[in-house]
């Protein structure tokens, strides 16, 4: 039986071999400035040998909202592309990734509450029980995609491996606590954008050696510097729990300065403020976001210590466009950070030090351009689409 297997591997090496050859001949003869006559059989050899050698992975991806209608009405160059990052899984990682998007309908009115409820799904769970038995792994985007399939799993013999991408550990809201409870114990792993997480889980449910931190990931192709005013307004943006914007208004009240706040939260101006505040509501198109952090002088992210990484899309879209930050010391988000190089870190709900840092900033133009600089070549680096489908791919592998 092995020598058999060995036959057909070996014949399906050289008809690969021969099919590919004249094609790569021709164009690595070239382009190559190895002239030799048996360069494009080398590298055809190493390529066959290396696809032959990974077996591809099948992998199904469930969220608690909709991706697909997303994907299908992309344009290139109207927003970060949603597909990049599959693309490259399939192409140079050998992981094709199925996503199946949630079964229920919207307007039943307790789903429209909150995605946490619509991403439980039994409809879903229960199609990819009878129907995806064959894949490699399932990877859930947060608890509640996930928790129909842990409980199920092993009452249908279900193999493939369960697996959360991204989690926002919840102490308070108790249908995110349940949920969490149930789902993360029966997880084969972890995908957290923090190191600092992964204590956490160990804490909490004795998970920490299956999590493994990929971060998180900016289309740097999208967000890329622009030519504009260094001299424009300062801008700060979010719209989850754990940004603090009463410390940020106490911190610029008393400043000459014009300040750009994209946010839906209510903002209490202190009295006798000099600061001049715009704040934007509506929900702006990717390219206008894009226009507003090109037009900033600098960006301010201010934020409470929370136990997920609030403000990390913030931060690394303000990287990728190459601007200085300041920014609060929310410990999950400290992997993302070079503090005095790619931000100035202040301490959690301190205004004053957040007021002095961006004076200091401001005063030192030169040292703002660095700063821009250094935090572009940082994102694109370590968090642009190429680097972050790298080290997915090689966590997904490791399992």
């Amino acid at each position: 039986m092995a020598a058999t297997l060995d036959c057909v591997l070996e014949f399906a090496k050289r008809l690969a071999f021969y099919c590919v050859h004249q094609v790569l001949k021709k164009h690595l003869c070239r382009y190559s400035s190895v002239r030799s006559a048996n360069a494009p059989e080398i590298i055809v050899e190493l390529l066959v040998l290396k696809i032959m050698k990974k077996k591809r992975l099948s992998v199904v991806l469930i969220a608690s909202e909709d991706w697909i209608p997303g994907m299908m009405e992309f344009i290139p160059g109207s927003s970060p592309d949603p597909l990049i990052l599959f693309r490259i899984l399939a192409d140079r990682y050998g992981i094709d990734v199925e996503i199946i998007d949630p079964v229920l309908p919207k307007n039943i009115p307790i789903l429209r509450r909150h995605t946490v409820y619509r991403g439980v799904d039994p409809f879903r769970a229960l199609k990819i029980l009878f129907f995806r038995r064959r894949v490699d792994m399932i990877v859930g985007v947060f608890e509640s995609s996930v928790v129909v399939l842990g409980l199920l799993r092993r009452l249908m013999s279900f193999k493939p491996k369960l697996v959360m991408w991204d989690i926002t550990p919840d102490e308070v809201w108790r249908p995110r606590k349940w949920l969490q409870n149930i789902a993360v114990p029966r997880l084969d792993h972890l995908l957290v954008l923090s190191e600092n997480q992964i204590p956490y889980l160990a804490r909490r449910w004795g998970v920490g050696e299956r999590a493994i931190a990929v971060w998180q990931h900016v289309d740097t192709d999208f967000y890329q510097p622009e030519d504009s005013d260094r001299g424009g307004p300062i801008f700060a943006i979010g719209d989850d729990h754990g940004r603090d914007w009463p410390t940020l208004l106490e911190a610029f009240a008393p400043l000459d300065v014009d300040l750009v706040v994209k946010t839906k939260a209510k903002l209490k101006v202190p009295s006798g403020a000099r600061m001049r505040l715009k704040q934007i509501s509506e929900r702006l198109s990717f390219q206008d976001l894009r226009k507003l952090y090109a037009n900033s002088s600098l960006v301010v992210i201010p934020l409470s210590e929370t136990l997920n990484v609030s403000g990390v899309g913030s931060i690394l879209e303000s990287m990728a466009m190459g601007k200085p930050l300041v920014i609060s010391d929310n410990p999950p988000i400290r992997d993302y950070l070079e503090p005095g190089r790619t931000a100035d870190v202040v301490p959690v709900g301190d205004a004053v030090k957040l007021r002095q840092a961006v004076l200091t900033l401001m005063a030192d133009p030169e040292r703002m351009r660095t700063m821009g600089r250094l935090a572009r070549v940082r994102a694109v680096n370590l968090y642009g689409s190429e680097a972050y489908a790298q080290r997915f791919a090689g966590a997904l592998r490791s399992f």
